[in-house]
């Protein structure tokens, strides 16, 4: 996991796993076949960790812009610590070519995300009326908004260069877009 910080997936190889893990790499084709079953392995532990993370959200009754902005916070900081995750999950699980097996994985990856989309969109005390929207599109919007903030760190350190730092610009955004969510579902 350690590697994936630093490196891609593709620069990655069998050998520095084994050397990073100090074992032989033959423990490691033993235990995950090769490369690919150690990178599936790797994501599937990332899901369930951020899965683990996120099921608490399911849980709390807190206003909605409470709930949006930890939705956004969690996945910002899951993107922060793995800066690689959405690639390992683009490559591992939604592109998957092992058949039942993979459409399976993806299925449980898409599921868990729509139940936390839901979950944001579950009305409690004092929360603004919603309007009715296909928690789908939420899903892939709050992906799409978090993935693309962090992937465009040289785009970020440009247009905010002038600001006191990646944690200062990280606040605005999660208030910019806690806001125009919370803004977006209200009736």
């Amino acid at each position: 996991m350690q590697l994936l910080r630093d490196r891609s997936p593709l620069e990655l190889t069998v050998v520095e796993v084994a050397q990073q893990a100090n074992v032989d790499p033959a423990l490691i084709r033993y235990y995950f076949g090769n490369k690919k079953g150690l990178l599936r392995a790797a994501t599937e532990h990332l899901m369930e960790e951020v899965q683990e993370r996120s099921r608490i959200m399911l849980t709390e009754k807190v206003p909605l812009k409470e709930r949006v902005r930890k939705r956004l916070s969690l996945l910002l900081a899951v993107l922060q610590e793995n800066p690689r995750f959405f690639q390992l999950v683009m490559e591992e699980i939604y592109k998957d070519e092992d058949g039942e097996r993979g459409r399976d994985g993806l299925r449980s990856v898409a599921n868990r995300g729509l139940a936390l989309s839901e979950a944001l969109l579950e009305p409690v005390a004092g929360d603004p009326a919603l309007r009715a929207v296909d928690a789908r599109l939420l899903h892939v919007a709050i992906l799409g908004m978090c993935t693309f903030f962090m992937d465009a760190k040289p785009l970020l350190t440009i247009l905010f260069e002038d600001e006191a730092g990646e944690d200062a610009y990280t606040e605005q955004y999660l208030d910019f877009a806690t806001g125009l969510l919370v803004r977006g579902l209200a009736a």
